[in-house]
């Protein structure tokens, strides 16, 4: 049977990280080695160490929430995130190392750079030889005035994503040859924003910007 890691540090189930941490300290104090050298008290001290080591780390808390085992394959036993520091160090760390930080760590923003364009002018050779300036006619996606860029109708606003509360990325724990680790994906309902847009903005349909054909003056070099 899992343990029970909130039980182990006396805490709600919702408990913050501050009442995790002063809990995590209130007990370490009582049943650290150096005051308490009874074995049955070292073996409960081993317990809070890994407890603390999962409650306080944001990733290995939710693998332990979705009911995985973080510390099954982190080879550093418990007491990394506690006392005695050793293993393999932050768990976001380890997926880095084997997914090349395929996790994108929050909603990603709406505001987008435009792509780069590409245009052909035709040149005398002279042009070409010397340099020339050039006044040319390009379409442009700029923000739109409407909805201000938010991609909203007038009067209404983006939500929060009720698939992944705002977090842009949903996660799961599957198994590999690690063990059990936690993959992250954008998230399929929102593209990974982390907000919906209920009403989109007529103007520019929801995107956040309109096409516009813009003048520019160039500068060919010789």
């Amino acid at each position: 049977m899992a343990t029970d890691y909130y039980a182990v540090l006396g805490v709600r189930r919702d408990a913050s990280q501050d009442e995790i941490k002063k809990a995590f300290r209130r007990l370490a104090r009582e049943l650290h080695p150096d005051v308490n050298p009874d074995p049955k008290t070292q073996e409960r001290f081993k317990e809070i160490n890994a407890a603390y080591e999962v409650l306080s780390d944001p990733q290995k808390k939710q693998v332990y929430d979705l009911g995985g085992d973080p510390l099954s394959s982190s080879g550093g036993g418990a007491g990394a995130g506690g006392f005695g520091a050793g293993g393999f160090g932050n768990f976001s760390d380890i997926m880095d190392a084997f997914f090349g930080q395929a996790s994108q760590r929050g909603p990603r923003s709406r505001t987008r750079r435009g792509q780069d364009a590409m245009i052909r002018l035709d040149l005398e050779l002279d042009e070409a030889a010397f340099g020339t300036t050039k006044d040319i006619q390009v379409d442009t996606a700029v923000v739109c005035t409407t909805c201000s860029g938010e991609g909203a109708a007038p009067g209404t606003s983006a939500q929060t994503c009720d698939m992944c509360r705002g977090r842009g990325e949903v996660s799961q724990v599957t198994r590999s040859f690690l063990g059990q680790v936690m993959t992250s994906r954008p998230c399929p309902q929102c593209q990974g924003f982390g907000t919906v847009v209920p009403t989109p903005c007529p103007e520019c349909a929801g995107d956040g910007r309109v096409r516009s054909r813009r003048s520019l003056t160039v500068k060919i070099p010789a």
